[in-house]
């Protein structure tokens, strides 16, 4: 099946939905696939470039102010478990 077939079987699917809650979802999709990923979360989640910069400044607040986690308070934890 060549692109414009799958182009207009996905169409016609979509022309068909009267499902509120799945449109919802495929207009979700659409708005990640929009956007241009620069980044992964490690759930897998994709980031856009606007994410990533919010998620670094998060970062270096909580760092800023000692909210943080270091890998020796995590080998404390887990002797301690």
């Amino acid at each position: 099946m060549d692109i414009a077939a799958k182009k207009m079987e996905l169409l016609d699917w979509l022309l068909h939905i009267n499902d509120e809650s799945k449109l919802k979802k495929i207009i979700a999709l659409k708005l990640i696939l929009d956007k241009e990923v620069v980044a992964h979360t490690i759930s897998g989640y994709p980031v856009d470039k606007d994410e990533y910069i919010t998620m670094v400044k998060e970062a270096d607040e909580r760092i800023s102010t000692g909210k943080y986690t270091t890998i020796e308070d995590l080998e404390k934890e887990i002797e301690n478990w």
